[in-house]
């Protein structure tokens, strides 16, 4: 296959896992409501794994150890700065007791699709392999937003027909960020380490700032083992994947 037909193709498939869990609770609400932690220590384990045993090691091999070092801290900072200043409506607070306004949960969706399907092509420019394994990350972590974004929808009093329409055309902008980085690759020759290292710092952030902190709120036991063991699961998945699949 081309590479633009896989950027293509894996930039569907981490919308696709993301839509897919919507669309499940949707129609399972009552019996997946209470996996979504271990689902989102799953995804925290394969963000910080991809991102540290993967992205990040490549970047030093193309770039200055010190200039891959700020970039990753500028990817931390940037997804920093679009939260706090509401661009990027964050997906789980519902501030001072009342529901988010449910456009800006919509186009912060968007923003964020298009922004990993950016992330996903860019490691394709660099290599295939790095490529699959960013999508892997896109895909994990999607998966427990989406289906908490999905819960939000219906609390909303929106029908399942406009809730799947509306994150299927959000999901569709994974695709757009990845085939105009696609579209801009012959200008982004030699800067592909650089991206890399500020996409390992999105996805830090994504796991240390939004995902674990959301672990914290149960201190029950039997729910602790689960999320270590979510936790665990999803530093293996993407290790094997990197080290002894390939991808």
């Amino acid at each position: 296959m081309s590479l633009l037909t896989n950027i293509i193709i894996f930039s569907l498939l981490g919308g696709v896992a993301s839509l897919a869990g919507g669309i499940i609770i949707l129609y399972w609400r009552k019996a997946l409501t209470n996996r979504i932690m271990e689902l989102t220590s799953f995804a925290a384990g394969v963000m910080i794994s991809v991102s540290v045993l993967d992205l990040l090691p490549e970047s030093f091999l193309g770039a200055k150890a010190e200039t891959a070092s700020l970039l990753l801290l500028s990817g931390i900072l940037f997804l920093f700065f679009l939260e706090r200043t509401s661009i990027w409506f964050h997906h789980h607070h519902e501030p001072h007791g009342h529901g988010p306004n449910m456009t800006g949960v919509w186009l912060g969706d968007t923003l964020h699709n298009m922004i990993d399907g950016a992330a996903i092509a860019a490691a394709f420019l660099v290599e295939p392999a790095f490529g699959k394994a960013t999508a892997l990350a896109v895909a994990a972590h999607e998966l427990p937003q989406e289906m908490a974004d999905f819960t939000l929808y219906v609390k909303a009093g929106f029908s399942r027909r406009k809730t799947i329409t509306l994150n299927i055309l959000s999901s569709l902008a994974t695709v757009v960020g990845g085939v105009g980085i696609y579209l801009m690759g012959k200008f982004l020759t030699g800067i592909e380490p650089y991206i890399l290292a500020f996409t390992a710092g999105m996805f830090l952030y994504i796991a240390l700032s939004d995902l674990i902190p959301e672990l914290h709120h149960t201190t029950e036991k039997k729910e602790t083992v689960r999320q270590l063991i979510g936790f665990t699961l999803g530093i293996l998945v993407a290790y094997l994947s990197i080290k002894l699949l390939g991808v």
